[in-house]
């Protein structure tokens, strides 16, 4: 389910959805600055994961909400048009908001997770 909602607005060629104009913009073109934003955001993800995928596990429903928050601001940067952070408001938080609980959805979370770091490795690992 999730593979169907990410995977059209992953490769829309639209700038908003998956390109680094916001990011850009917000730092002046600084490419070093953009750059170790980008690396931020890469290790920050790698921790977001793991914790995430434990609360999930544990049925934590506070803490997938915190993490969540957590994770849709790591993505920020990118723009409120960007893949990675439309995922995590649509796909993380207003899924999970519906939902209301964690019960029953544990291989939704690990897809979640898993087109997540699929976008978030198809990051470039530098600006130009």
């Amino acid at each position: 389910m999730l593979a169907t909602m990410t995977e059209p607005v992953l490769h829309n060629a639209e700038t908003p959805y998956n390109s680094l104009d916001y990011l850009k913009d917000l730092l002046g073109n600084d490419a070093n600055a953009v750059n170790d934003i980008l690396n931020e955001i890469k290790v920050q993800w790698q921790e977001d994961r793991l914790h995430l995928g434990q609360a999930v596990a544990a049925t934590d429903l506070e803490e997938v909400k915190r993490l969540l928050h957590r994770i849709k601001s790591t993505f920020s940067p990118l723009g409120p048009g960007h893949v990675l952070y439309l995922g995590v408001v649509t796909n993380g938080e207003s899924f999970l908001e519906k939902r209301g609980s964690l019960s029953g959805d544990q291989d939704y979370w690990q897809k979640f997770m898993e087109d997540t770091e699929q976008m978030v490795g198809a990051l470039p690992k530098e600006a130009h």
